[in-house]
C-alpha cells in the first residue's frame, strides 16, 4: 500500500472493473425515474412566492441582524422601507445615524464624512456633514495642503 492510501492497487483495480458501465445517473432510465418521483410535485407561483416570503429578513436561516460590511468597510444597514433603500433594501448607517441626528431624512446630494477616516466608527461625533461632493472634496483638499 502507498502512503495515503486506503486500499491497496489491487484492490482499487477489482472496484473499478466490478463498477464499469454501472453509472447511473444523467442517464436517460435514471433521469426519467428521477422525473417520476417528482411527478404531482409541483408549485403555483403563488405558493412559491409564499414560501419565499417566509424566508425572508429576520426568518430566514442565513439572518445576521441586518447588518452587513460592504467595499471599502462601509457598514450598511437592513432598512427596506427607507427611500434611498437599495435594491435588496440596505442603507448606509453612517447615513441612517446623520439622519437620527439630525431629524430628518438626507438628500441624495448630501455627503456624510467620517472624521477618523475609519468607515465602521458610525457614531455621531465622528460623522460631518457636507450639502454637497464639492464641499467634501475641498475639504479634503485642505486636509491634504494643511499635512504634509
Amino acid at each position: 500500500m502507498t502512503k495515503g492510501s486506503h486500499c491497496s492497487a489491487e484492490h482499487r483495480a477489482r472496484i473499478s472493473a466490478q463498477t464499469k458501465g454501472k453509472s447511473r445517473p444523467h442517464t436517460a432510465e435514471w433521469n426519467a425515474k428521477i422525473g417520476a418521483a417528482n411527478c404531482g410535485r409541483k408549485v403555483s407561483p403563488e405558493t412559491r412566492e409564499k414560501i419565499a416570503a417566509a424566508q425572508r429578513g429576520t426568518r430566514c436561516h442565513n439572518w445576521k441582524g441586518g447588518r452587513i460590511i460592504c467595499e471599502r468597510g462601509y457598514v450598511r444597514k437592513h432598512c427596506p422601507d427607507h427611500p434611498y433603500a437599495n435594491n435588496l433594501g440596505y442603507v448606509f448607517e453612517h447615513r441612517l445615524v446623520m439622519e437620527a441626528h439630525l431629524g430628518r431624512t438626507l438628500l441624495p446630494s448630501e455627503v456624510v464624512h467620517h472624521i477618523n477616516g475609519k468607515t465602521d466608527d458610525n457614531r455621531v461625533e465622528n460623522l460631518m456633514l457636507f450639502s454637497t461632493m464639492g464641499e467634501h472634496t475641498r475639504h479634503h483638499k485642505k486636509r491634504m495642503e494643511i499635512t504634509p
